[in-house]
């Protein structure tokens, strides 16, 4: 059902996320730290908040959780400028027509529709 031996998306996601070193934290310099207000991190938040896994958001939708139902872009700046991809759930933020859109400015959209599907799965578990 889930991974297998030739499955490589998995490889792929460990690969993706940042990794410890030179003694840094986890993420490096990109951690995402408390900061005065900023669109990017009201729509992170938001998106942490109310997006549960197994469900995903149009990036309109998201702007209007967030405050603004006129920043749908700004949204999708927000999600490149996500810190920590897959902690901050930036995969589950979708066109409003359904297409799943870009993942990583555009470099990992199969790893975007890996993980829309996988956690599909597992909410429907």
């Amino acid at each position: 059902m889930f991974a297998n031996k030739t499955d490589t998306h998995p490889r792929q996601i460990l690969d993706f996320l940042p990794r410890p070193a030179g003694g840094n934290n986890m993420f490096g310099n990109r951690l995402f730290v408390a900061q005065p207000y900023s669109f990017t991190k009201t729509v992170l938040y938001s998106l942490m908040k109310n997006v549960k896994m197994g469900d995903t958001v149009s990036y309109k939708r998201l702007a209007e959780i967030a405050g603004n139902d006129k920043a749908a872009r700004a949204v999708g700046g927000a999600m490149r400028s996500n810190p920590v991809p897959l902690i901050i759930p930036c995969h589950r933020v979708i066109c409003s027509d359904g297409k799943t859109g870009n993942y990583s400015s555009g470099k990992a959209n199969h790893l975007k529709e890996w993980l829309l599907a996988h956690e599909k799965l597992l909410k429907e578990m």
